[in-house]
């Protein structure tokens, strides 16, 4: 694999930070408004037909038997077209054998349909339907248990064509196809999510309304595609998310742009932005963009990333060598979605995937000598995060320390979205034993964030957590989301009857909903890629 290496300096524009390599967070200005305190869970709408485990029951709904896709041709596209589309379904609502029909103006048409990936089940995680489209068709309808005429499949590049990104030129669809986002929901294809029209009111509608997927789009990302900062974070997962959330073409084709280019960018090891080291290597973005478009050589792209994150640079042992929970959470994502894509390495795959957990695992079991601690640093051992030297983070961001005596081990509350997002898409493909250790190091890892020791004065999450010392606070509110995303995750899977932990989930959800800010295109790649997620945990 490449070494993790520290990149010489990474500029987002505008800002003049150097990023190390740990995501240091400026570039935004502090607000100091008074806590609002905490509210009740409300603003999701209750009818929407969303459900936790089979999805709705609505016509939007995998549990249905059919979605109406949207068309939309690019400039200048005439006559006839081949549509080529990837419909995600929920685990258990098809199987290999379901048959797949289009109808174009209420009318069978010959249909091309192949099954992409499954699920642990064996059951189909997404299917690739192709169609031809004539030149008057704005929809269609996918059917599934409908036979229809065959027609033979096409390789999806032929169906693609040239649009500049930046510099770049990215290989986008003659015809894109929009699915509703009822459907993406409800199919969990972007994970946990709520349809983004349903969250109604302050303070979970804060994600709909600070995620602005128009001001932070492909054309804001091409400007700065030179600049290594606004690759962080897996920018075109955060994409992927938003149309799940959304069913907005714009934001499709941001990330299926970003998506294209990033694959093509990674592959070749560019000595320009995205690097090899192994903070830019993704494999979730190419997986989900194989299961929307069925495109082989997004799959094969998430095999060959996942190969180089073998994440050596920290063990079930505390380690002073280079680690961040971004590096092992984008680590075990990177092994979790390649496994669930590839046609011969899954078991490989998944067998790293274990290997991680196993290893974040025994590092919150790992016993800490608090003897000396502050009181409320005397936790039980039921609230754990992933604690690792500050130099092991970055020394140089351990600094303004809140008390004399500095930590030996802390840990990053805002890096530990990544890792409990990563945490739980392992939980998804697990046996039930390694589903419930998964879970169970989630809930450990929210108690831990969700403790009042976590605030500053001002109530904002610390942007490093001393776990038997002194706290890093954090200057800026760009770190309150990805707190409330763990906490909130931590209430759901404990049994969601623990009072006290909601109670301080929704401190972090109406910080981020009075005083968040995203000033930058790098802070909207890492504030809403996994805590968009929060509504659905709290509902």
């Amino acid at each position: 694999m490449d070494a993790p290496a520290v990149d010489a300096v990474e500029v987002d524009s505008g800002v003049g930070d150097p990023d190390t390599g740990v995501g240091t967070d400026t570039g935004v200005d502090a607000r100091m408004a008074m806590d609002t305190g905490v509210v009740g869970d409300t603003g999701v709408r209750v009818d929407s037909g969303i459900v936790d485990a089979t999805g709705p029951t609505d016509s939007g709904s995998p549990s249905g038997s059919r979605v109406v896709v949207t068309l939309t041709r690019g400039a200048g596209v005439t006559g006839t077209q081949r549509v080529n589309v990837g419909v995600p379904v929920a685990q258990g609502a098809t199987t290999a054998a379901t048959a797949v029909a289009v109808l174009v103006a209420g009318a069978p048409v010959a249909t091309a349909s192949r099954v992409l990936a499954t699920y642990r089940d064996g059951s189909p995680r997404s299917f690739q339907v192709q169609f031809d489209a004539p030149a008057s068709a704005t929809s269609a309808e996918i059917v599934f248990g409908m036979s229809a005429p065959a027609l033979a499949l096409v390789g999806v590049d032929t169906l693609l064509q040239n649009e500049a990104l930046g510099p770049d030129t990215a290989r986008t669809p003659r015809v894109w196809a929009t699915l509703p986002a009822t459907w993406l929901v409800a199919s969990k294809f972007g994970g946990n999510l709520v349809v983004a029209t349903d969250l109604t009111a302050a303070p979970l509608d804060v994600w709909r309304r600070r995620c602005d997927y128009s001001a932070y789009s492909s054309a804001t990302f091409a400007a700065q595609i030179g600049t290594a900062g606004s690759w962080l974070y897996d920018r075109p997962t955060a994409l992927y998310r938003g149309y799940a959330s959304t069913g907005t073409l714009s934001v499709l084709q941001s990330a299926y742009r970003e998506a294209d280019v990033y694959r093509q960018r990674i592959l070749a090891s560019s000595t320009v932005p995205p690097s090899s080291d192994l903070k830019y290597n993704y494999t979730q973005n190419l997986a989900l963009h194989y299961l929307l478009t069925g495109d082989d050589r997004f799959r094969e792209a998430a095999e060959t990333v996942a190969g180089r994150s073998t994440i050596s640079g920290y063990t079930g042992a505390y380690s002073t060598s280079f680690w961040t929970e971004r590096h092992a959470g984008f680590g075990l994502l990177a092994n979790v979605f390649a496994a669930r894509v590839s046609d011969d390495r899954a078991a490989e795959f998944r067998m790293r995937a274990q290997t991680i957990v196993t290893n974040l695992i025994a590092i919150q079991n790992r016993a800490l000598n608090l003897a000396s601690a502050p009181m409320n640093k005397q936790l039980d051992a039921m609230h754990r995060c992933f604690g690792h030297t500050p130099a092991a983070h970055d020394i140089s961001e351990y600094v303004d320390l809140d008390m004399p005596t500095a930590a030996t081990l802390v840990c990053s509350p805002w890096m530990s979205a990544i890792t409990a997002d990563a945490l739980e898409a392992f939980a998804d493909d697990a046996d039930a034993t390694n589903r419930a250790a998964a879970l169970d190091s989630i809930v450990r890892l929210g108690r831990r964030l969700a403790a009042v020791d976590n605030r500053g004065t001002n109530g904002r999450p610390h942007y490093l957590l001393g776990l038997d010392g002194a706290n890093a606070p954090d200057g800026f509110d760009e770190h309150w989301g990805e707190v409330a995303y763990v906490a909130s995750m931590a209430w759901h899977y404990s049994g969601r009857t623990d009072a006290a932990l909601r109670t301080n989930a929704m401190h972090y959800v109406n910080g981020f909903n009075t005083r968040g800010a995203i000033g930058q295109l790098r802070s909207f790649n890492w504030q809403c890629r996994s805590a968009i997620a929060t509504p659905f945990y709290l509902r």
